[in-house]
This record gives C-alpha cells, sequence and structure tokens, in this order.
C-alpha cells in the first residue's frame, strides 16, 4: 500500500488531488508533473495501476487525526500508521518524531506571502486545498492543475469553496497556467450575469418544474412505500398471531 518515493528535480508542473471523482484523470503517467495528495487519498491512489504521489499533505491537528478520519473503514488509529510509512514529505503543521518524513508546512511564510487585502483579516485560508494551492503558488510552479475538488455540495465543503478560488484567481493573476478538469465544479458558471438574464430565468425555471416533478413522483412514492410498510405490519402482527395460537392454544398429543 505504501508509495515508494523517489528524488527528482522540482518539475515546474503540479497537480493537486483532492477526493471527488475527478482525482482519476491526474496525469499520473507524465512524468513532468508532481502530484500532490492529502488526508487518506493515498488509499485510493494505491489501488490504481500506475498511482503515485510526491508530496503529502495532512494538515489537521494530529490528536484529532483519530478521530477525524472517516474516508476508510480502517481502524482509527490506521491512518497514522500509514502516515509513519510513507517515504514522500508529509506537510503537517509540524515535524513529529513519530512521522519520520513529517514536514513543518510554511505557515509563516504563507502569511507573508498572501495577506488579506482586507485589513486585520487573517490570510483567506478555509481548506486543505488552499493551503497546498497557496504553496505552489509560493514555490512558483507554472502549471497547476486541480483534480477531484468539487466543493458544490450543501455541506462544510460549500463554504470552503471561495477560498480555492481565490487561490485559482490569485495564480491566474501572477500568469499561472491553471487546468480545472470538465467535470469538477470549480470556477464553473453556466450565464453571464445580467447579460443573459432571460436565458438564465428560462433555464432555471426549468430546474424548478424538473425539481417539482421529481419531488411530486418521490412523494408519491413514499406514500406508497409507507402504505406498503403499514400493510407489512399488519400481515406480521396477524402472522404472530397465528404462530402464538399454534404454539400456546393447539390440542395436546394423545397418550
Amino acid at each position: 500500500m505504501v508509495q515508494v518515493h523517489e528524488e527528482q528535480p522540482k518539475r515546474k508542473k503540479v497537480a493537486i488531488l483532492g477526493f471527488t471523482d475527478s482525482w482519476k484523470l491526474a496525469p499520473f503517467n507524465d512524468p513532468s508533473f508532481e502530484i500532490w495528495g492529502l488526508n487518506e487519498l493515498y488509499l485510493f491512489i494505491s489501488q490504481i495501476q500506475g498511482g503515485r504521489y510526491d508530496r503529502w499533505f495532512e494538515l489537521h491537528m494530529q490528536d484529532g487525526l483519530l478521530s477525524d478520519k472517516k474516508r476508510s473503514n480502517a481502524p482509527p488509529d490506521a491512518h497514522i500508521e500509514n502516515l509513519k510509512k510513507l517515504t514522500c514529505p508529509i506537510y503537517m503543521q509540524q515535524h513529529w518524531e513519530d512521522i519520520p518524513n513529517s514536514v513543518t508546512y510554511p505557515m509563516a511564510q504563507i502569511c507573508e506571502a498572501f495577506p488579506n487585502p482586507a485589513p486585520g483579516w487573517k490570510p483567506y485560508l478555509t481548506n486543505s486545498i488552499s493551503y497546498m494551492l497557496a504553496m505552489s503558488i509560493m514555490e512558483g510552479f507554472e502549471e497547476i492543475h486541480v483534480y477531484g475538488v468539487d466543493m458544490s455540495h450543501d455541506t462544510e465543503y460549500s463554504g470552503q469553496r471561495p477560498s480555492c478560488e481565490y487561490f485559482l484567481g490569485v495564480a491566474v493573476g501572477k500568469g499561472i497556467k491553471v487546468y480545472i478538469p470538465p467535470t469538477a465544479d470549480l470556477l464553473k458558471t453556466v450565464f453571464f450575469y445580467g447579460y443573459e438574464q432571460l436565458q438564465e430565468e428560462g433555464f432555471d425555471a426549468k430546474l424548478k418544474a424538473r425539481v417539482a416533478e421529481l419531488q411530486g413522483k418521490a412523494n408519491a412514492l413514499q406514500n406508497e412505500l409507507n402504505e406498503k410498510n403499514n400493510a407489512l405490519q399488519q400481515h406480521l402482527g396477524a402472522l404472530q398471531d397465528c404462530q402464538h395460537m399454534v404454539k400456546n392454544w393447539r390440542p395436546l398429543p394423545s397418550k
């Protein structure tokens, strides 16, 4: 399971990987790319032919790793044990003696390089992908690809998405070539605000009608399911009554 890391000269391209399906599109077979992963993604990369990674990121507090990692069915301490075995640099909040290849993430330099333009506020770093993007920009990569990062669901990740898009904008502003796969949701929009209002309103109306149609069918199926379940419970109750009668009220065998 452990990926062997071979030292190579610094490359000009980096692919940053998250957990959604588009991570599989990463250029694993292109030696001009560094491959950066995070958290427990090594469990999945190791399952594909040619899967590799050059640097790793685990930026959560070490004390929380045992309880926070829920992406696999492995024992709760397996993640730390796996980190101990990785042979590539592992960027963490600090170097840990029990994780030999752990490297202190350059937080001070990142904060200096990317100050928040809003006075008094910390740099706009709200998730691990943003830390990885910031570091890749600071290190001077000329091309950044991002795979497996959507942050589109109605969860904590949707609130973290603006930070990723902010640093992607910083990268573009610095002349860095950025690539987002078509299947990912980052930096995607369908209409120009204002200029295509009629098209947007028509699209929204169509989507809302479709949602209403699907919700109506879902409600009908749920009602049908409830009715079937009620009928099942009645039949199970009648069956239990009959079984009770067979057991307790049948005639005794003749002597």
